[in-house]
């Protein structure tokens, strides 16, 4: 009897665990310049292949650093006017552009952060991946309390 308590109990916390708070469609929408959204998640840098080719052609092509959050939850972005294709679900990896008055993000690699800005879709050419957040400001994360 005990066994079967444990193996209901045990059960119920996967499947709460399994449909908790991870799941896209369950969160609020985050909206497109000129909202102001805030993101947490872990900064890391990735090198990306540029002009001319874009990785076709690698030995010719621009080496790019780019800064990459990757979101402890995905989101969801959409445009607040009723336009058609904004909206992005499952979104994990957001590009941040650091304009220059916001100082260096280098100190805060491998770490995890708290950002504010303003949420563009990414432009294929110019961006590496579906939603771009022009960075406000950076903080690092508060640390959990137990």
């Amino acid at each position: 009897m005990k066994f079967l308590i444990r193996l209901v109990l045990y059960s119920g916390l996967c499947l709460l665990f399994w449909f908790g708070g991870a799941a896209p469609q369950q969160q609020q929408w985050l909206f497109y310049s000129p909202a102001v959204s805030r993101l947490q998640g872990k900064l890391t840098k990735v090198m990306k292949y540029g002009s001319p080719t874009y990785g076709e052609h690698p030995e010719q092509d621009e080496k790019i650093d780019v800064p990459i959050l990757i979101l402890q939850l995905p989101v969801r972005v959409k445009s607040s006017a009723q336009s058609v294709n904004t909206e992005i679900t499952n979104v994990s990896f957001v590009q941040l552009v650091f304009p220059t008055e916001t100082g260096s993000y280098s100190k805060h690699l491998n770490a995890t952060i708290v950002v504010e800005g303003t949420l563009t879709k990414g432009i294929k050419g110019k961006h590496f991946t579906d939603v771009v957040m022009t960075v406000n400001t950076l903080n690092p994360a508060e640390p959990p309390v137990y």
